[in-house]
């Protein structure tokens, strides 16, 4: 991408000059023109770099702007992955492990040791509403940052160093270790990236401080003998940790506008992750 828009940019640039040149033109020596190039090409590097840079983060001029506005105050990062896994058109949700409401399988990504002076660095701290036994977020990728770093770890983020980068563990945790699915038959599972949503920076609900959340959605790709056992377990019924919800009641987040009812409470981002955009729900 900054390839194309640097060789775009060039070519303007080039356009610009020669056009310049045929208007007010140059002494006929070739000293001349060489010259004034040399001088064009030394003036302009600088600006092909700026140019460029701005270009490519042109879509988070917004957010900069907002993070400068926070620079000393600390933003919320929350950065997770949920896994889609349809049957007869309806998505599988289990019920979150913190609070009373169902989502898609997933959750935090987490750091490794390694990322200890990244974070000591951007004066990253834990997010302390997460705290547990073994201590607070156990490594979650859901932190406080000051606004100054914000695009640094969210950069950081995207550059998969030093970090988990498999889907596998809250796949594991939330549907083998539960014995929801049969250890065995998904010991090995494939799946696809579908896409990423980010929420924009705004007030979070429970803390006094501004908020990022970054899902990356993912799709399952069940085999023959998986693809069974899915529709065993969806024939089987719904129970308290399982639900099937049709693409409708997400929307609603599992309100029954027919009915005036609320058959149970669906996370928002479960509906982010199949409409594959944020909604101010």
């Amino acid at each position: 991408m900054k390839s194309l828009i640097t060789l775009l940019l060039v070519v303007l640039l080039s356009i610009v000059v020669v056009f310049l040149i045929q208007v007010y033109p140059l002494d006929k020596s070739p000293w001349a023109a060489l010259s004034v190039s040399i001088l064009v090409n030394l003036l302009t590097t600088p600006l092909f770099a700026v140019l460029v840079e701005f270009c490519y983060n042109l879509n988070r001029f917004p957010l900069r702007c907002k993070t400068l506005w926070y620079w000393n105050k600390e933003v919320r990062l929350s950065i997770s992955y949920l896994f889609r896994i349809q049957v007869n058109g309806k998505y599988l949700l289990v019920k979150n492990r913190k609070r009373d409401y169902y989502q898609l399988v997933g959750g935090a990504y987490k750091a490794f040791d390694s990322a200890k002076e990244t974070f000591k660095k951007y004066k990253v701290t834990p997010d302390k509403q997460f705290a547990t036994s073994h201590g607070i977020a156990k490594s979650d990728l859901r932190f406080m940052v000051p606004g100054r770093y914000v695009l640094r770890m969210l950069d950081w983020f995207h550059s998969q160093r030093q970090r988990e980068t498999s889907q596998w563990r809250e796949f594991c945790e939330e549907l083998l270790t539960t014995d929801i699915l049969d250890k065995h038959l998904f010991r090995y599972v494939d799946y696809t990236y579908a896409c990423a949503v980010q929420a924009p920076m705004r007030w979070a609900k429970r803390l006094p401080n501004q908020e990022i959340l970054l899902f990356e959605i993912y799709d399952l790709l069940p085999n023959t003998e998986q693809q069974a056992a899915l529709e065993q377990l969806f024939a089987a019924g719904e129970t308290a940790q399982v639900k099937w919800a049709s693409r409708s009641l997400i929307q609603t987040l599992g309100t029954d506008h027919e009915r005036e009812t609320t058959a149970y409470e669906i996370g928002p981002h479960t509906k982010w992750a199949v409409n594959e955009e944020w909604s101010d729900d």
